[in-house]
Parts: structure tokens; sequence; C-alpha cells
């Protein structure tokens, strides 16, 4: 708020399913979750023409159907998805043309890698204690105990694999950013007066 930059952690999401021409829900499913590795397989195999589609994104059948004989007491299965792959690449376009267009503060998404050479961004990593996340993730998600612990690590877990997977970097590398800060040592106001200053000594704002 301070830099007058525009948050767009969901409306990324809005964008990329508007440009896919799917609903949101369908983009829900890869946002940082990277596909099970045996549905993946089974979908390149499934899917006509799978190698063809990755060639161009303004030539991608969005909605890929393919029918899936003898594997449940149905005839067909109808498999309509948005593919991970694509998925991957649209969110890239769509990151890189917000950029490009306005001030803007992308959350997550691999924005560490798809901007890595762009001179005008400064890459911050927010970190914290695993007690303070842990506070966060039952105060968020409605989770306690196990339930919530568990669940804190296969987000990460999850962001990890995708950001392997999708951009060969690991997400600990601190050349990745420019800066770092410690969300449960130094408190929300001050991380952001942090983030805030190196932007404008980077000329951001």
């Amino acid at each position: 708020e301070a830099l007058g930059y525009e948050n767009v952690d969901k409306d990324l999401l809005v964008a990329v399913a508007r440009e896919a021409q799917v609903p949101v829900s369908e983009v829900e499913r890869y946002d940082e979750q990277p596909e099970h590795p045996a549905l993946r397989v089974l979908r390149k195999f499934l899917t006509p023409g799978y190698a063809d589609t990755l060639t161009g994104l303004s030539e991608y059948e969005w909605w890929a159907t393919a029918t899936v004989p003898e594997l449940s007491s149905q005839k067909d299965i109808a498999l309509a998805t948005l593919d991970e792959e694509v998925y991957v690449k649209l969110t890239a376009e769509v990151i890189t043309r917000m950029v490009e267009k306005d001030n803007v503060v992308i959350v997550g998404r691999g924005g560490q890698a798809v901007l890595n050479e762009y001179e005008s961004v400064l890459h911050v990593r927010v970190v914290a204690p695993r007690e303070f996340k842990l506070g966060i993730v039952e105060e968020r998600d409605g989770l306690e105990g196990d339930a919530a612990i568990k669940h804190m690590q296969q987000m990460a877990e999850r962001r990890k694999t995708y950001l392997k997977r999708h951009y060969n970097i690991d997400v600990t590398d601190a050349r990745l950013y420019h800066l770092t800060v410690n969300t449960g040592l130094l408190g929300m106001d001050a991380a952001a007066d942090l983030v805030v200053d190196a932007a404008r000594r980077l000329g951001l704002a």
C-alpha cells in the first residue's frame, strides 16, 4: 500500500482462467500444486496430440477431451481439464504482461524465475519461524494441532516441488532474491518497511 502497488494474488488466477476460458476452480487445481506423477503420465498418453499442444500457447485447445476405456463401470470417461504444463506457461505469460503494464505485487507462482532477468523488479522472500507460520495456518484454515502441522508441511513441499519441476530452482536459494525478511522476528510492519525502502532504493517507487 505504501508503494501504491496492486496485489494481484488471486486476481492472477482469475486472469489465467479468463485467458484459458476455463473456470477459476480449474486453475486453482494447479495453483502451485504439482499434479500427481501417475496422473501426468496417464494424461500424456490419453490426450490426443499432447506433444503438439505445447508448441505454442495461441494454438492450444484449452479443453482437451480424451476417452478412457474400461477404467470404471461407465463405458466412457471424459477428461476435460487444463493441462498442468500449459497452466504454468500461461501463468508466466500473464505475470509478464501484468508486470509490463502496471506496478504490481506478484505472490508466488514462480515469479522469482519468470521475472529473473527483469531489472525493474524487486524479489523478496518472506520467512518466519515454524510456530509463527503454524499460527497463521490455524487461524486462516481453521486447523489445529497435527492437522495444521501436516497441512503446513504439505503446502511447503508442494511449492518446493512445483518450482523445482517447472523452473528447476530451489525456493531457498538466496541468489534468487534481493531481500529476505523474517516476519516472525521483525513483525509485519518492520518487514514491510524494509521492502518499501529496498524498492525505493532500486528506483521502483
